[in-house]
């Protein structure tokens, strides 16, 4: 049986992936997170204090990237749901 709830960890993967392909404004990840905004600034805010992400100020435009310590978590992450929860 499947849901379609996501828990945080598979939102923060799911914003980590986002930002590591491009850098990504809180509007988009917004749109395509659907998340609330303030469910979208309490994770990026959590996200950045652990160093995951970074923000960033181009062309005063705020946008978000994975750090390279947050590529890390991101692989880590998947090799344990794939270790733990292999879906073959």
């Amino acid at each position: 049986m499947s849901s379609s709830r996501r828990n945080k960890f598979e939102i923060w993967a799911e914003i980590l992936e986002f930002c590591l392909r491009a850098k990504r404004t809180q509007t988009w990840l917004l749109r395509e997170t659907r998340l609330k905004t303030s469910a979208i600034k309490e994770t990026l805010h959590f996200l950045i204090s652990r160093k995951l992400i970074e923000q960033l100020n181009d062309d005063d435009i705020t946008k978000y990237h994975t750090t390279a310590r947050g590529e890390e978590v991101l692989k880590r992450f998947y090799s344990l749901v794939n270790d733990y929860f292999d879906l073959k």
